[in-house]
């Protein structure tokens, strides 16, 4: 992964969120910078000091109306920006009411910074009760630092350190205040700047105020996302000043489940890149010196290895690709600038581990060896869409992966995936949009998977219910999944002991269906398709529900719908389309073997089903009874990853309508007892009778 964007932190400028969390221990004091100094030593502790000059300190605000009955009760949320030549400076000021006993450990001091890029500085801290102020930050001292690596299970590390306090004696009424500035210089960055902030949606707050700064000689392009917030730009003797300024108001909140880039509102961006070229230009040289290797690096010894295997170039590829997928490790090292600058392929290789940076230049190392053109592709793996839509930064994105030229053909690899064998199993990755790194400079790239040519996910299950309605019956099943899909299950499961993946599956299958008992669990990889599949047999309890003199029994995976909330409380883009997972297709099929050959048993609601709802989904469904064994098959194709706003109420009555229609067995209204039947309830009536017998002391 990249460094994580500080941009949407920043939208959320409120106690409970600005502020990390952790407890901690002490490091040593360091001297002050200036406020344009780099970080040039690693600050482990925050220093205590006065604002810069150029901040301009806002006096508390009243309450906002509508706030009362708040656990916390937001007076200010204040950024200023100041974009200096090779640096940034980021002042943050904040104040809250403790409006209730819930709102109490608001109070806790917690600011998390970067000590390899990053110099924090607290301003203020303290409480005013009945108009005085106590000082809770005195000289610093009693600030506690921790890093707590919040991300550590996901083989994560970005080094960020937490600054924290408890004071004491807080009280409900008592009013919070917090200021504090940080220097960030990033030499990736080269002094450009790029920024996206903002209220967080549905805040409601006494004053917010984004003031951003910056000199004559920088050229800085600026827009706004929809909602509250309206700067004006005015310019001064040092340069330009943009500021949005609002009292007593709540933040309309975004269009609930609409694709990104409409969901992203009252915020200001700015950026110092004219376009995205700009951007790949700047990441350029970082991935060519990390991607050049030593006259002796084993690395090429690696790749000699596999061009004395093939000539095939495509064939090549797909053994350095397995190279970097199973040689070396995942682990994201975010510190010391390595949130935008990878290391070294050959340093990544010697320690065995890498981020999708390092896996990325390790890939493109090698496949340059072997005559390949590969380039790294900047991508946001969950927020593509909005990416289209934003002013180019290099903080849009948070993944990267490789683009391999063969044949006139590209194809589109990442390391940080596991089993992927054959060039022609990759799929264009669903990211919406990529940034190829090129010294040239490219703008960004669409990212679009074609329509799937068979089900992402598809899944048989095989009831033998031919002694019973009423005996456990023997099951098997199968989950099988292909494309990017088998990547990530096989991904989730990779980590686990045999004990674990045991557990896990067997708690997928129960998850999945409520009549399985599972007993033998396995998973493989199909070496025909690139499948992952996971199998399971165990047995199957079915309820058979008595109604009128019969038995029915709903068939397994029959419903096809779904319901859906259209509803949006939000004020904002109200007319958005709503999201959904495109490309995407799963499928079923269930055989239940019926006692008696199926003599007497019937269907309901067997009735084929070939269903397009809103150009969005088509279903299909059939279901037969045929030598005493019923078999439901059906399928769900996604067509489009949009739908219409005004399409919205018509879609969601035709998915409940599928929703509600499932598929029942009838049991006769004659139906006999199996000899299996009759024996489980003999054994069960004697178990009851030696219970009564024990009870009354027999």
């Amino acid at each position: 992964m990249m460094r994580l964007p500080k941009l949407a932190l920043l939208l959320a400028l409120l106690p409970a969120t600005v502020l990390a969390d952790a407890p901690g221990s002490v490091f040593p004091q360091v001297s002050a910078p200036s406020s344009s100094a780099a970080p040039t030593t690693n600050f482990a502790r925050p220093l205590v000091g006065a604002p810069p000059a150029w901040v301009d300190v806002a006096p508390l605000p009243k309450p906002p109306k509508d706030a009362d009955g708040a656990a916390t009760i937001d007076l200010l949320g204040d950024v200023q920006v100041k974009f200096n030549k090779d640096d940034e400076v980021t002042y943050y000021g904040v104040a809250w009411i403790i409006g209730t006993a819930e709102g109490l450990d608001s109070g806790t001091l917690k600011v998390d910074w970067d000590p390899s890029l990053e110099v924090l500085t607290i301003h203020k801290y303290r409480v005013l009760r009945d108009g005085q102020p106590i000082n809770l930050l005195g000289d610093g001292s009693g600030i506690k630092v921790i890093q707590r690596e919040t991300r550590m299970e996901s083989a994560m590390l970005d080094g960020r350190l937490t600054a924290t306090m408890q004071p004491e004696d807080l009280r409900v009424g008592d009013v919070v205040e917090l200021s504090y500035s940080v220097v960030r210089k990033d030499p990736a960055m080269q002094g450009h700047a790029q920024y996206l902030v903002g209220p967080s949606d549905g805040a409601t707050f006494g004053r917010f105020r984004v003031r951003m700064l910056w000199d004559k000689d920088k050229q800085v392009q600026w827009r706004t996302f929809p909602g509250i917030l309206q700067p004006k730009l005015k310019k001064t003797a040092q340069g330009t000043e943009l500021v949005a300024d609002i009292y007593d108001s709540t933040a309309p909140r975004a269009p609930e489940n609409a694709p990104r880039r409409f969901t992203v509102v009252n915020a200001v961006e700015v950026t110092e890149f004219k376009d995205w070229p700009a951007v790949s230009r700047l990441f350029a040289p970082l991935y060519a010196q990390a991607a050049a290797l030593a006259p002796a690096s084993p690395i090429k010894a690696e790749a000699a290895k596999i061009a004395a295997q093939t000539q095939d170039p495509r064939r090549r590829a797909e053994l350095a690709l397995k190279l970097v997928q199973s040689q070396v490790r995942y682990l994201f090292l975010g510190m010391n600038a390595g949130g935008f600058v990878p290391a070294a392929a050959d340093q990544t290789w010697a320690r065995r581990f890498g981020d999708c940076k390092g896996k990325t230049v390790l890939l493109v190392a090698l496949l340059k060896e072997l005559g390949i053109e590969a380039r790294p592709v900047l991508v946001h793996t969950e927020e593509g869409d909005l990416v289209g839509a934003r002013l180019p930064s290099m903080e849009a994105f948070d993944h990267v992966i490789v683009e391999a030229k063969i044949g006139g053909k590209s194809y589109w690899l990442d390391g940080t995936r596991l089993g992927d064998e054959q060039l022609d199993r990759l799929e264009v990755p669903n990211y919406r949009y990529g940034l190829p790194v090129s010294a040239q400079g490219s703008g960004l790239v669409a990212l679009v998977p074609d329509p799937l040519t068979r089900p992402a996910t598809s899944v048989t299950l095989s009831i033998d219910a031919s002694k019973g309605l009423d005996v456990p019956a023997p099951a098997t099943a199968e989950m099988r999944f292909s494309g990017p899909v088998a990547s990530d299950v096989r991904q989730k499961f990779a980590g686990f002991s045999q004990a674990e993946r045991t557990r896990e599956l067997r708690k997928l299958w129960r998850e999945s269906f409520d009549a399985i008992a599972p007993g033998k669990v396995a998973t493989f990889t199909d070496p025909d398709s690139g499948d992952f599949v996971l199998t399971m047999t165990g047995t199957a309890q079915m309820e058979w529900t008595a109604d009128l003199g019969t038995r029915w029994y709903e068939v397994d995976r029959s419903r096809l719908g779904w319901g859906f909330n259209i509803a949006r409380e939000g004020d904002i883009n109200t007319d958005a389309p709503f999201a959904f997972t495109y490309p995407d297709w799963w499928a079923s099929k269930v055989t239940i073997q019926l006692p008696y050959g199926g003599k007497g048993f019937r269907l309901q609601g067997s009735e084929p089903v070939d269903r397009t709802v809103g150009d969005l989904y088509q279903f299909r469904r059939k279901v037969s009874l045929r030598d005493g064994v019923v078999t439901m098959e059906a399928d769900t194709r996604a067509l489009a990853p949009e739908l219409p706003a005004d399409r919205a109420p018509r879609a969601r009555s035709d998915l409940l309508e599928l929703a509600g229609a499932g598929v029942y067995i009838r049991a006769p209204s004659d139906y006999a007892p199996t000899e299996a039947e009759k024996e489980r309830n003999r054994k069960s009536d004697e178990a009851e009778a030696k219970a009564r017998d024990k009870a009354r002391g027999k």
